[in-house]
C-alpha cells in the first residue's frame, strides 16, 4: 500500500500473505481477511491505498509470467477496483541474494520501472 502521485509510486507498507493464504511455487491466493486488515491499518495511518502486489519467483527470473500478466490485466479491468495503473514487484533468486524488479501495468502494457530506496535484502536460502 502507498501513494501514486504523477509518475512516482511510493510504497509505504507491504504485508505478508497471511495465515490462510494458499501458496505453492506456481500459485498464490491471498488471505483476504488478513489483507483487508493490513489495508485498513495502512489507510488509517497515512491514507495509503492498494497500489500493487509483490511476490516471489523462487526458481526463475523476476519477470512477469503469463499467469502474472493475466492477473494484472484482470485487476486493471475490474471496475470495482478502479485502477488506473498497477505496480508489480517480483523477487527472484540471484546467488545468495534476491533480485528485485518492479513493473508498471497500465492499459495492456507491462513495463519495467526503476526501484529506489530499497531496504537491505534478505539472503536467499
Amino acid at each position: 500500500m502507498g501513494h501514486h502521485v504523477h509518475n512516482t509510486v511510493t510504497v509505504q507498507h507491504a504485508g505478508t500473505p497471511g495465515p490462510e493464504a494458499v501458496q505453492t511455487p506456481t500459485y498464490f491466493l491471498r488471505d483476504l481477511a488478513h489483507s483487508q486488515t493490513l489495508a485498513d491499518h495502512a489507510y488509517a495511518q497515512d491514507h495509503s491505498v492498494w497500489i500493487g502486489e509483490w511476490h516471489t519467483h523462487p526458481s526463475s527470473r523476476p519477470v512477469p509470467s503469463s499467469r502474472d500478466a493475466a492477473t494484472y490485466h484482470q485487476l486493471l479491468n475490474d471496475p470495482e477496483l478502479a485502477f488506473h495503473s498497477f505496480i508489480a514487484v517480483i523477487l527472484g533468486p540471484r546467488g545468495p541474494h534476491w533480485d528485485i524488479t518492479a513493473w508498471a501495468c497500465h492499459n495492456n502494457t507491462i513495463t519495467q520501472v526503476s526501484v529506489h530506496g530499497l531496504p537491505p535484502q534478505p539472503q536467499h536460502r
